[in-house]
């Protein structure tokens, strides 16, 4: 599997944002300045985000974003979510009906078990990510490093 671009830039932008003092908005325009990328490319991130209920977006001459969830409340499974959906990895086609075509039960009984398989590997996948939260990696951040 392999994921979007976007799921790393996701993570960075919740890390300045989550580093900035809590009264402060972090602009788009600075998010997309500090992480290169542009700056329409950065608001389609920053509005999954917001939707996802992660960030908050702020209007005004002092706008922004800022945190909608404290760091240790959000998991790298609530950004994957936020950015890639929650799809399962894997759905059916109907092409293993024309490999088993003289035995429908069969195809159906083949699909489901490959489909179970990938299902269980979405499962720990997921759950590996739920352990670590956002807070985790902030540490040498909050001390080290400006915003």
């Amino acid at each position: 599997m392999k994921s979007k671009k976007s799921l790393e830039q996701g993570i960075c932008i919740l890390l300045i944002i989550a580093h900035a003092p809590d009264d402060q908005c972090i602009t788009s325009e600075h998010l997309s300045r500090r992480l290169g990328v542009s700056d329409s490319y950065l608001k389609k991130i920053t509005r999954r985000l917001v939707l996802a209920g992660l960030i908050q977006s702020n209007f005004g001459k002092k706008g922004g974003f800022t945190m909608n969830r404290k760091p240790e409340k959000i998991s790298l499974l609530d950004i994957f979510n936020a950015i890639e959906g929650e799809e399962p990895f894997v759905t059916a086609t109907g092409l293993v009906e024309k490999v088993f075509y003289h035995n429908p039960p069969l195809a159906q009984k083949r699909e489901k078990e490959v489909l179970d398989i990938f299902k269980n590997a979405e499962l720990l996948y997921k759950n590996h990510l739920k352990q670590y939260t956002l807070d985790q990696f902030l540490e040498d951040i909050k001390t080290n490093y400006p915003l």
